[in-house]
């Protein structure tokens, strides 16, 4: 499965990532940054008076692949 990762610079200058799982693996650029935009315009997330998504700067798709070597876990 693949994870869509939206990076932001919040209102402090700082790099925030907002990961997204179970996407469509075949939006487009303009698709995103116009999801992004919103995102940003909508002032949705806040803490400590700093505004977390404030400005796009980039996405991507990531894949992890796991590789198991054991697992003692019961089902």
């Amino acid at each position: 499965m693949k994870q869509l990762n939206l990076v932001f610079m919040n209102s402090a200058d700082k790099t925030r990532v907002l990961r997204l799982s179970y996407v469509d693996e075949n939006l487009g650029a303009d698709q995103v940054k116009a999801a992004m935009a919103k995102i940003a315009t909508a002032n949705l997330f806040e803490k400590d008076d700093v505004q977390l998504y404030k400005k796009p700067i980039a996405a991507k798709y990531v894949e992890r692949i796991e590789t198991p070597i054991f697992n003692d876990q019961e089902a």
